[in-house]
């Protein structure tokens, strides 16, 4: 407690206990009247002054006591240490610049070896990951300018195509130049750990506390915004050692609305006087979709210019003008082909069947999502007033998927496969802000995994199969037994130059996996469509041709 109340304290007790000491009821009665006892009494009398006199000393010294007493208890309270205060933004940058070594830097050539998931990110065989499918790529090199801010990667890789066919050696490249302002680019330089920092440097940064964590965050220029106008903001998380151990930002996807991409660092080791995390890995969609382990860096190369100027050699041409003429109407896009059945042509064709309540619809086009959604909408409208009820994902590949936002947007349910739901969930529900649109609010109806959805009333039967092959584990399959038809998508088969459907021995795994199905289902069909338009007419026959030989001991589809 404060001095002047402790002393004070200390003196009216003290105070009230010698008021009331045994000694004054005893000198009390000795003070006698009678004129024979006055010695005594005057005797008595000096006695009890010198008794007033000590207890009134003995108050004083106590007093004293308790002051000295008081003042070390508040001497010992204003030693204890204090609170520090919190670190402002420019000093946790500091910091973490003087941690990290880039106080200085302005370049950083790193070397290694990476990987990158095969196919590219939702074009992966399960929609959920670990995406445990990559392609390696050895000889890997990257510089980056921090000032311009530009960056080169390269290295030697081999990779496979979507119907995976013999791998085959490929150049890697990855070329970021100062020109180029589009955020889903640039972010490959602002999650390093150095370009986080100058980022932080050009643009000023703000500290706060998340999860337990010191975390740096900064936002792009006035000039650099999203689609509806929000400017893009980039965090650092702090490790105890100062150093970047994760960097995050968000970039519209027109599928996935505001998506999260992350990069998490590890193993830091100093490279010639830089910290440089050994190990690295960039996350999107919930999983990781590429890594580095590197071996060597070079801070500020003498040789930038030459270091980040790619080699020479063509690009791919542009694309040419569009066809003359105008578009086609969407009624003169959609055909009935069976009772009640309508293939809908687009670049990612489409079929619609009819049921008493309205239409189910077999895909949803391609790119771009909103023209092809709109052209099925409107050529169902075109045969019927009845309302589309339902739209199945034949499999979630970013192919296969943009025209699904429309449909959603317009309430329309999705039917999909049961171990794609959660990743779709999770896509089509993420806020969507720098798109400047509303946040989605899908609705699912899941074929179970290895398992057949059969919607029937009087009009139609449809069969919604799921048949995972090394393409995806998502593959829906739509047949109609009553109209001997079926649709398929990536079931892709393969004819000679005279559209004769070659043998199993020419066919690739993904149709080989079908036939297998097929045939073990019975399915029995005429007429086979497909998303992706055959050059001739197919049927259950031309599947089957794809039938491994009995003896052949067919690979595992996953």
């Amino acid at each position: 407690m404060p001095a002047f109340s402790c002393i004070f304290f200390c003196t009216i007790v003290l105070s009230v206990m010698l008021e009331f000491t045994p000694l004054n009821p005893i000198l009390k009665p000795l003070r006698l009247k009678s004129s024979a006892c006055i010695s005594l009494n005057r005797h008595m009398t000096k006695i009890s002054t010198e008794v007033s006199l000590m207890r009134n000393a003995l108050i004083i010294l106590l007093s004293t006591l308790a002051l000295v007493a008081c003042a070390g208890e508040e001497e010992m309270a204003s030693s204890a240490p204090m609170p520090a205060a919190p670190l402002s933004s420019d000093e946790v940058l500091a910091n973490v610049q003087a941690a990290m070594g880039t106080e200085n830097l302005s370049s950083i050539t790193v070397s290694g070896r990476a990987w990158s998931i095969r196919n590219s990110f939702r074009q992966t065989r399960s929609a959920n990951p670990p995406w445990i499918s990559r392609d390696e790529i050895m000889h890997y090199v990257r510089t980056i300018d921090l000032a311009a801010p530009a960056s080169l990667a390269s290295g030697d890789t081999y990779v496979q195509n979507l119907f995976y066919d013999p791998q085959y050696p490929a150049d890697y490249t990855q070329n970021i130049t100062a020109q180029d302002m589009n955020w889903s680019n640039q972010l490959n330089i602002w999650l390093t750990p150095w370009g986080f920092l100058q980022g932080a440097e050009t643009n000023g940064v703000s500290v706060s506390m998340m999860d337990g964590d010191t975390v740096l965050s900064w936002i792009s220029p006035e000039n650099q915004t999203s689609p509806s106008g929000m400017r893009y903001t980039v965090n650092a998380h702090i490790n105890d050692d100062n150093l970047i151990s994760m960097t995050e930002t968000w970039v519209e996807d027109d599928f996935m609305g505001n998506m999260r991409v992350s990069a998490v660092y590890r193993d830091y080791e100093e490279m010639d006087g830089v910290m440089v995390p050994a190990t690295s890995e960039i996350w999107q969609g919930g999983g990781a979709i590429f890594g580095v382990a590197l071996l060597a860096a070079d801070a500020n190369p003498t040789n930038l210019t030459a270091l980040i100027t790619p080699p020479p050699g063509g690009g791919r041409g542009g694309f040419g003008p569009p066809p003359g003429g105008a578009a086609p109407s969407p009624a003169d896009l959609i055909e009935e082909v069976a009772p009640g059945v309508y293939h809908i042509t687009t670049n990612y064709n489409s079929l619609a069947v009819e049921f008493e309540d309205g239409f189910i619809v077999f895909e949803s086009g391609g790119f771009p999502p909103r023209a092809n959604a709109g052209i099925i909408m409107e050529a169902v409208a075109s045969v019927s007033e009845k309302p589309i009820t339902a739209v199945i994902n034949s499999h979630p590949h970013s192919d296969h998927t943009p025209s699904l936002i429309p449909m959603v947007s317009a309430g329309i349910p999705l039917i999909v496969s049961e171990n794609s739901v959660d990743f779709l969930r999770m896509a089509l529900s993420t806020p969507r802000t720098l798109l400047g649109e509303d946040t989605l609010n899908p609705e699912f109806q899941v074929v179970p995994d290895n398992g057949v959805m059969v919607i029937e009333d009087s009009m139609n039967r449809l069969e919604i199969h799921h048949v995972p092959n090394i393409h995806t584990d998502s593959m829906l399959f739509a047949y109609l037994p009553e109209h001997r038809l079926a649709i398929q998508a990536d079931f892709t088969i393969r004819a000679d130059d005279n559209d004769n459907t070659l043998p199993w021995q020419g066919q690739n795994r993904i149709v080989q996996g079908l036939a297998i199905y097929v045939d073990a289902n019975g399915l029995e069909f005429d007429t086979l469509l497909g998303v992706h338009a055959p050059s001739y007419p197919q049927d259950s026959d031309d599947v089957l041709m794809a039938l491994p030989d009995p003896d052949f001991v067919a690979p595992s589809p996953f």
